[in-house]
């Protein structure tokens, strides 16, 4: 017999919960149901007030125990299949659960390179790091291949140590999916800074400037299949679970610019001029075979969309739900938040713009869980999606990036309307992009006490055009200059 819920949630990430417990909250009497294979659920933890808009945030693990809201109803299990017309879920044990409403807040799974070794791991979630660090111990790890550029794989390349790490980057700059090249370099120069004597770094294909001979050859990519466990995606201390290998050793970083992974062969070679067999050979799209212990691929994610019916929802070029400005997707009642959604149009503000993003996770699940109640409140939450921020940290150093910090959505805009200022010391990095005069983003990196009042100017339109670079002027108090 089906079991009818006035609201359900599928998934027990960051998503999920927050969706699940706004719902209890906005609609006490109503009855809530979150649907998750695991009973160990992700959620937010605000770490530091930075601005109005902006937190510091921490993702922590949290069994569904803990949760005290009256009206919820968990269920362990995960779904099978979703029924619009009749408004029902069937779920992996057969179970049936009808809904008013339903938010899918499954997520997204890596992308996938089509190379058969069980010395390839692939890294995004928490099952998959788990993989990782088992293997990193097995292994008697000397040396890695490190393929992707985003924020996992610079988090595994500041985590490891005593071994050689060959940093494959499909780009002309590491980080290249948030950070843009003069940040870039400004970050991993202090990483050799603050590792000076204990980690030697050597780079080729560029010096991560110029473009470079960019390659388009590339080891085939496939989306995941539906997982039915939608494992959760990674919290922020997830590389505390590698093995400590001999310091003594040194770490070698080779950061190879401007190539991308082909194939992988598990085959004993030695790189050119070496004496040693290695377990596994990567091959680089110009050619060249790097012998590892390991290879591991970060490049990127599909959303979890591929177990819905086929030809039913609208979805978006990148694989994600399509939403209206209520988070519903193309289907009535049903509502997407997190990673499976692509956010474009009407929800957009001027100075946002989407990256898949646990701050986003939670700020579309709490703006749906509005949206589903029709909570007088919804009007407000949009503002939100006005400006774009998030602070996080890479190589060790505290990053901010507000509104359109690095020109997002600005590329069709005549040169001569654009301009950047930079500010740089050996420990902070300042640099705003205007246009016409008006800010429009910034990107700080250190302790700089900025931030608030860059996303008060970006906020307010304020022309700036006849302050020019003395905006930057560590001279002068902005904060005062500006009040």
């Amino acid at each position: 017999m089906a079991e009818r819920f006035d609201y359900v949630v599928v998934g027990g990430g960051v998503a999920g919960t927050c969706c699940a417990r706004l719902l209890c909250t906005k609609a006490p009497k109503a009855t809530v149901c979150l649907v998750s294979p695991t009973e160990i659920l992700k959620t937010i933890k605000v770490v530091q007030r930075v601005t109005d808009n902006m937190d510091e945030l921490t993702v922590i693990e949290q069994p569904v125990a803990s949760f005290d809201d009256a009206n919820l109803t968990f269920v362990k299990d995960h779904v099978k299949s979703l029924d619009s017309d009749a408004k029902r879920l069937e779920l992996g044990s057969g179970r049936i659960v009808e809904y008013g409403k339903v938010s899918l807040c499954t997520g997204a799974s890596p992308r996938v390179h089509l190379v058969d070794s069980s010395r390839v791991l692939t890294v995004r979630d928490t099952d998959s790091a788990e993989r990782l660090s088992e293997a990193l111990a097995r292994a008697s790890t000397r040396r890695v291949v490190v393929a992707g550029n985003g924020a996992i794989a610079l988090e595994v390349v500041n985590k490891l140590r005593g071994v050689e790490i060959v940093w494959v980057v499909k780009h002309a700059h590491v980080g290249d999916s948030l950070l843009d090249v003069d940040v870039s370099l400004h970050l991993l120069d202090q990483f050799e800074r603050q590792n000076k004597g204990k980690v030697v770094v050597t780079r080729r294909g560029g010096d991560g400037h110029g473009s470079g001979p960019s390659e388009e050859k590339e080891a085939e990519i496939r989306a995941p299949s539906a997982a039915p466990g939608f494992a959760h995606a990674l919290g922020p201390k997830w590389t505390q679970s590698f093995p400590s290998f001999d310091a003594t050793r040194g770490t070698k970083l080779d950061v190879v610019y401007n190539r991308s992974l082909v194939n992988v062969v598990e085959e004993g070679e030695s790189r050119e001029g070496e004496g040693e067999n290695w377990p596994v050979t990567a091959i680089l799209s110009d050619g060249e075979r790097v012998g590892a212990d390991l290879v591991i691929s970060c490049i990127g994610v599909w959303p979890n969309t591929t177990w819905l019916p086929e030809g039913k929802f609208d979805l978006a070029e990148d694989g994600g739900l399509r939403v209206s400005p209520s988070m519903e997707t193309s289907v009535k009642d049903v509502y997407a938040a997190g990673d499976v959604c692509t956010l474009e149009g009407d929800i957009l503000g001027p100075q946002f713009f989407q990256i898949r993003l646990w701050s986003q996770a939670r700020m579309t699940a709490e703006f749906a869980a509005h949206c589903m109640v029709d909570s007088a409140e919804a009007e407000l939450l949009d503002l939100g999606f006005d400006l774009f921020t998030h602070v996080t940290h890479f190589f060790g150093q505290k990053v901010i990036l507000i509104g359109l910090y690095d020109g997002q959505g600005l590329e069709d805009e005549p040169d001569e309307c654009k301009v950047s200022y930079t500010r740089q010391t050996a420990d902070t990095f300042v640099r705003v992009l205007l246009l016409r005069g008006r800010l429009q983003g910034a990107v700080l990196v250190g302790d700089t006490d900025l931030e608030e009042v860059l996303e008060n100017l970006i906020l307010s339109g304020i022309d700036l055009s006849r302050y020019g670079p003395e905006m930057l002027d560590p001279e002068v108090d902005l904060e005062d200059y500006f009040d």
